[in-house]
């Protein structure tokens, strides 16, 4: 959510239709082409959490020596009819369960064990709805202005520590207009388990005028702690370190993949429901509440969308303690159409133009 909304109280203006194409076609360079995050942290913790991609199970080839089947002959005995084989159905995923408070750490805050239990009927609600390679593009606008863009896209599976895990990626770039006054290039990578949407790995890049930031969150159920790493290097020259642990809720997700994992649950009018967010060795309870169904105007026309309301009891550094709202396509695939976060002035929203 976070970078959504980043810096946009700085900026304001309008772009060129003939720079628009570029700027869009920016957002989807490569992989390859965007920096690694770069910050100090142990190595055995970064080994932990290397991700790796996924090793698809090699298929035997034939023998090529083998002999040709003969027909067999015909007997009098009478043949026998097998049943067909039930086909094996892949059992459901079940809920995973956090650890007993016999097996917490003996320091573990009996708080973070009350906020899991409320967790709790939300995750038992997810159901797995993601599309690998989906890809959304919304224009960020703010006072009636275009000042930035961002892309969200599912690349699909990976591995992290023997788990398998979705890879969400996000890019934020301000509008061309503010290249010679503030020039922002944020991306977003995090990772989820595929199963029950646990968060493992999070990290945040902000390339932008005055200063670059690599910010690494990793999320380690086995000693239920979150590790975050900080990197801030100023425009002269001078660089800040930050890093931190603390316990976390076993159901908790990070700031950008709550928006996928609202596309995995049910959002029946009235729903609501307390999901714990991990940001900056920080909890945040993002209570929600599916507020209704409504029809919605979007550059790609009229849309029937679900809405979501969320308060928050952030205190960082871009959005403060208020609201923010959502709308979802109202059919299977919960799209993400509009967002919308209120501020000290005004609001910033995100609408979407491309998917």
């Amino acid at each position: 959510m976070k970078i959504w909304f980043l810096a946009v109280l700085l900026l304001a203006g309008c772009s060129s239709k003939k720079k628009e194409k570029d700027f869009q076609n920016a957002l989807e360079e490569s992989p390859e082409a965007s920096p690694e995050v770069q910050v100090e942290a142990p190595k055995p913790l970064l080994d932990k959490f290397e991700v790796e991609e996924t090793v698809e199970p090699k298929k035997e080839a034939p023998a090529a020596d083998k002999k040709p089947k003969t027909t067999p002959k015909k007997t009098t005995t009478p043949s026998v009819v097998k049943a067909a084989a039930k086909p094996v159905e892949k059992p459901a995923p079940t809920l995973a369960q956090a650890p007993a408070i016999s097996k917490l750490p003996a320091d573990y805050p009996v708080g973070l064990v009350n906020l899991n239990t409320k967790a709790q009927a939300a995750w038992k609600t997810y159901k797995p709805n993601h599309v690998i390679g989906e890809k959304i593009f919304l224009d960020i606008h703010y006072l009636g202005m275009t000042v930035g863009k961002i892309m969200v896209t599912n690349n699909g599976k990976k591995m992290i520590n023997g788990k398998e895990v979705w890879h969400f990626h996000s890019r934020f770039k301000s509008a061309p207009f503010y290249s010679n006054i503030y020039e922002l290039d944020d991306t977003v990578d995090t990772y989820v388990t595929t199963d029950q949407f646990l968060s493992i790995r999070y990290s945040l890049i902000q390339r932008e005028s005055k200063q670059d930031v690599d910010d690494l969150q990793l999320h380690d159920r086995d000693q239920m702690k979150t590790f975050w790493f900080y990197k801030q290097k100023k425009s002269d020259g001078s660089v800040k370190n930050k890093q931190k642990n603390s316990f976390i809720p076993f159901y908790s997700i990070d700031p950008f993949s709550i928006l996928f994992f609202y596309q995995g649950l049910p959002l029946k009018n009235g729903d609501s429901f307390e999901i714990p967010v991990i940001n900056k060795s920080k909890i945040l309870v993002l209570k929600s509440q599916v507020e209704g169904r409504e029809e919605i105007e979007t550059e790609k026309g009229k849309k029937r969308a679900i809405r979501v309301h969320a308060t928050t009891q952030y205190t960082g550094e871009t959005l403060k303690s208020g609201d923010l709202y959502f709308w979802f396509s109202d059919d299977s695939r919960r799209i993400l159409l509009k967002a919308q976060a209120k501020i000290k002035i005004g609001s910033v929203t995100a609408d979407i133009v491309k998917n």
